[in-house]
């Protein structure tokens, strides 16, 4: 590939493959393939299709497998894109670009394909078998309802959009080594609340992975919905605008005709699918989890309150990724996705003249200052109790989302301890607290004017705000219910002041025998007076920004790939909403530049970097160095190119339908030199390039490797084993249930092919299935525990239990570990210290709802994938139990009521005891009498035998002639063992053998030796 460039050829490799990610020639007259031409459309594709011929391997495909798909031409040159099938099989997320410039010349390649394709295209599982599965997988738990709680009718119209047996390759998403699988990938949606990712592998059915594709403008838990489910058409294309729209409905018309024009305007793209589609709205979504937004594949979704510019052309902005780029949903490429939508969500919010608080404008900045917040975040604060003195000192608070922004000007409140009634919660639960806030208060009379104190639990925080608004209250504080954890800030929608506090701190509030009067404040800290690079500021359902793009570290995101708020978990998707900061600060710095750091480029040369990046460059399975790499190029890509200024357009009428521009303002010759190196200055600046590994320490949840029991210097001897090919003989059941109609799962046999991949033989299996209902008939909160028949602990050193297993478990909830009982005794969990590898590591919830809550044991799977690995484990037995003890084993596997992933798989179960290695000894035949043997007559043979250690060996020597066994004797205290010989040996020559037993801590040994008879 250097050879054939002209120009400089810079490679990087691709993470998840090792294999090249990205090739792009640069420097003087660049050209990945310099001796073809290529003119117009047809000749870019003749000439991308020549070069993949030659170079597919180096990508990661065999050329046969690469097929063009797309092509996609602009004033800048050709975009084309090729697809990977293996035998007609497509592969998931496998896309070549190959970028020709208006010039002719091949500038890049880049993309993702699976390496090393060998494996059967033949489905095991059907179409319609892996389409029921996905159904039942999602209905059961769908995306932001794992933990169970699903609203009424929130599963409604569920179905199998699509479903297309592809090939997969595993860790794919995360940029990390994986395997190529056959699979179903299916999208499962309902139109609405619903859309879904799931990957599903085509010879067991089980989940390889799923994500959520609805994008959401934040990640909030709060539930709401109505009992009919319907939808009333209110406006259309055309239609009388306002004509009695309320505010939200003007704000969502308004903002998707802003987003049009704006993508139209400026880069030419004829709505969110490039094909003039329709923008379908809905407002006021009743099955949204409020306050939020989002696109779901069909049209932009909003909860009241949450449709500021900046929110709704952010989730218009998911639409037009949806239809360019495609990036999954997921990781890095997910946290791209969402910063996208922030990307031009902002755009549009500089652009306009709504929504402009403090009167910030595109035209009329205020700038930001590096690694300060604005004053308008919400942002930590600090709570002082100052009466009564009992009580008195700091609390640990955190702000809610809803209410005014506290600020460092503070605010001080007296809060009365709240008291409601008792009775039935609106969703039919019971309600017996007098003191959570539920239920009206019966001393509103006391609280009106005051703050008033509530501890968490039962019901939502909204309807803790609304019962105190109803009472009159400036504000509430809510206790949290668990100890020793931080509070948390509470979502909902609400004018009143919230905040909650720990446990500990809720105590004194109901302790103090009266009022408590306190000062709260937001933490010291210098502030820029601006709105400027805040996300969702204008919608009051947040109450305030959730997002700073300036500097994301003001809401504990990232600004670069190495600050410790890089998001390493499989939560939120591995963090879409969080790790997204890194890219909102490249952007934002390359508009307004960093002092000293980066120099800006503008807001229209920004934007149309990250376009034609977007469109020419990034894939599904993008992630930030293909960012890093796309930005660079489309910059070289642009560099004497004019393009238009980002524009709105100038609509005539205030709902946006005529907004086209005739003469859009330009910039004359497009991006420079200067400018690109501006480009790799904000790279390094937010560390695109810098691999999250280390950082992240991504781990599979079991060690792996088979360490030896015993070591080098020592025999592993096996005195119980358990591979459960006779299924679970000899084993016993137990069962303990959370609650009176709580289902327990007993545990039952896996045949080898029905359990995870590297099984190889049956196996023992808890299941963890995602079905379940938490708190209500179907429950399956549960203890299942498996228990060995009788075994005696063997003597020597170190007796030990191994055991090969695989966990894959909704983390914390659900998980399992091993207890002993001894001679008999009560079951008693095996501490963390007496494992010698692959110990549990992580505790079950505390309200799991078993006797497992708070118990050390393996949960989860392994780092951020729906599936685990096998792996061993190996107890010391020593401090548990003496030799010759009987001990019983149970492998205890405990679940909540509702959500799983898969379950806990047990294979070869053995007690072993180690033993030193016997040393070597010598065999010495050091008499005979008489010598020379008489015919007819007995005689005598001595033999002594010695160790190699100067110890005297123990066991038995015997005495052979060929097969035939002369005689044996003990050895004496001296090692010597005296034969006699009672035999009658013809007259000659005899060849005679003394072989030396051994014993367990001697090796045996021998030696020949010649006798001659005679006559008497």
């Amino acid at each position: 590939m250097r050879d054939e460039a002209s120009g400089k050829l810079a490679l990087r490799n691709n993470p998840a493959t090792g294999k090249v990610g990205f090739a792009r020639a640069n420097g003087a007259d660049p050209d990945l393939l310099p001796g073809v031409a290529a003119e117009g459309r047809a000749g870019a594709i003749d000439k991308a299709t020549r070069y993949l011929d030659r170079f597919a391997g180096a990508f990661g495909a065999r050329a046969s497998e690469l097929k063009q798909s797309e092509v996609f031409s602009d004033r800048g040159g050709h975009s084309v894109t090729f697809t990977q099938s293996y035998k007609g099989i497509p592969v998931f997320a496998a896309e070549l670009k190959a970028e020709v410039n208006r010039e002719g010349a091949l500038t890049s390649v880049n993309g993702f394909a699976a390496p090393g394709l060998s494996l059967s295209t033949s489905p095991r599982f059907s179409e319609s078998q892996a389409s029921a599965r996905a159904l039942e997988l999602v209905k059961a738990s769908p995306e932001g309802h794992e933990d169970g709680g699903v609203p009424e009718g929130f599963t409604k119209g569920l179905e199998v959009r699509s479903i297309k047996l592809m090939i997969y390759r595993t860790g794919t998403p995360r940029g990390i080594d994986g395997v190529n699988r056959l699979a179903w990938v299916a999208e499962v949606w309902n139109k609405s609340t619903i859309r879904e990712t799931v990957i599903l592998d085509a010879e067991t059915n089980k989940p390889l992975n799923r994500w959520s594709m609805m994008a959401h403008a934040l990640d909030r838990e709060l539930f709401e919905g109505n009992e009919d489910g319907t939808y009333t058409h209110v406006w259309s294309e055309g239609d009388p605008f306002p004509a009695g729209l309320t505010e939200d409905q003007e704000n969502e018309i308004l903002g998707a005709g802003e987003s049009y024009w704006m993508f139209r305007n400026t880069f030419g793209y004829n709505s969110w699918d490039g094909t003039g589609g329709t923008m379908y709205t809905t407002n006021n979504d009743p099955r949204i989890s409020c306050p939020n937004a989002n696109w779901n594949g069909f049209s932009t979704n909003y909860c009241t309150g949450v449709t500021g510019d900046d929110t709704v052309a952010h989730e218009w902005a998911h639409a037009y990724t949806e239809s360019t780029s495609g990036l999954i949903y997921q990781w890095q490429s997910g946290a791209m996705n969402e910063a996208y939508s922030d990307i031009w969500g902002e755009t549009v919010d500089m652009l306009n003249t709504r929504h402009n608080e403090g009167g910030d404008t595109q035209a009329d900045k205020i700038e930001r200052t590096e690694g300060v917040c604005s004053v308008h975040t919400r942002s930590a604060v600090t709570m002082e109790i100052t009466a009564p003195a009992s009580v008195d000192g700091p609390c640990t608070a955190a702000p809610a989302s809803f209410g005014p922004v506290i600020t460092q000007a503070g605010v001080s409140g007296t809060a009365i301890v709240g008291v409601d009634g008792v009775g039935t919660l609106p969703d039919g639960t019971p309600d017996s607290s007098t003191g959570n806030g539920c239920l009206p208060f019966t001393n509103a009379g006391d609280i009106a004017g005051q703050w008033v104190y509530v501890d968490r639990g039962s019901c939502t925080f909204q309807t803790k705000a609304d019962n105190a608004d109803a009472a009159g209250a400036e504000g509430i504080v809510v206790g949290d219910n668990v100890a020793g954890r931080d509070p948390i800030s509470m979502s909902g929608i609400s004018d009143i002041y919230g905040v909650m506090v720990t446990l500990e701190d809720g105590e004194r509030f109901k302790t103090a025998g009266g009022p408590v009067s306190f000062d709260i404040a937001a933490v010291p800290a210098p502030t820029d007076d601006t709105y400027r690079w805040l996300s969702g500021e204008a919608d009051p359902a947040f109450g305030g920004a959730i997002r700073d793009m300036w500097n994301p570290n003001c809401y504990g995101h990232p600004g670069a790939v190495s600050d410790a708020e890089y998001h390493c978990d499989e939560s939120d998707s591995g963090g879409v909403h969080s790790n997204s900061g890194v890219v909102n600060r490249t952007f934002a710095i390359l508009v307004d530049g960093l002092d000293g750091k980066v120099a800006p480029i503008g807001l229209d040369k920004a934007a149309w970097l990250f376009w034609y990046s977007q469109i020419h460059y990034l894939t599904p399975s993008s992630y930030f160095p293909d960012l890093a790499d796309a930005l660079e190029a489309s910059c070289a890509a642009l560099q004497g190119v004019t393009f238009e200024k980002v524009t709105l357009g100038n609509p005539s009428d205030p709902d946006g339908s005529d907004g086209g521009v005739v003469d859009p303002e330009l910039v004359e010759g497009g991006t420079t030199a200067t400018d690109c190196n501006r480009v790799k200055d904000a790279i390094a600046e937010t560390e695109l390039r810098l691999d999250p590994q280390e950082q992240c320490d991504w781990q599979p949840l079991l060690q792996p490797g088979n360490p030896s029991v015993c070591g080098d210097k020592f025999l592993t001897k096996t005195t119980y084993v358990e591979k459960f090919e006779d299924g679970l003989a000899g084993w016993s059941q137990d069962e303990e249930l959370g609650f009176a109609f709580s289902e327990g799962i007993p545990w039952e046999v896996a045949e080898e092919n029905d359990g995870p991949a590297g099984q190889g033989s049956n196996a023992a299996f808890a299941p963890d299935p995602v079905t379940g209902t938490c708190g209500a008939p179907g429950d399956l909160t549960s203890r299942n525990g498996l228990i060995s028949p009788d075994i005696q602990v063997p003597r020597g050193r170190v007796p030990r239990l191994t055991f090969r297993h695989y966990m894959a478990s909704e983390a914390t909830w659900d998980g399992g570990n091993v207890k002993v009982s001894v001679n008999g005794g009560a079951f008693e969990l095996v501490p963390a210290d007496a494992y010698l590898f692959n110990a549990p590591g992580r505790e079950l919830d505390p309200t799991q709802g078993t006797s497992m809550g708070g118990e050390l044991a393996w949960t989860g799977t392994d780092g951020g994938q729906l599936t685990g690995s096998w792996g061993k484990s190996i107890i010391n037995l020593r401090g548990l139990a003496d030799a010759g003890d009987t001990v019983n084993f149970r492998f205890d596997f405990g679940r909540d009521g509702c959500n799983g992933v898969d379950g806990w798989y047990v294979d070869n179960v053995k007690v072993q005891v180690c033993a030193p290695k016997p040393v070597g000894t010598d065999s010495k035949v050091v008499d005979v009498d008489p010598r020379p043997v008489v015919k007819g007559k007995a005689f005598t043979v001595k033999v002594k035998v010695t160790a190699n250690n100067g110890k005297t060996p123990t066991g038995r020597v015997a005495l052979f002639v060929g097969a035939a066994k002369l005689g044996r004797d003990t050895l004496n205290g001296n090692g010597v063992a005296e034969i006699t010989v009672l035999r009658i040996f013809r007259v000659g020559s005899h060849d005679l053998l003394a072989r030396y037993n051994g014993s367990e801590l001697f090796r045996p040994s021998r030696q020949g030796f010649t006798i001659r008879v005679v006559r008497p």
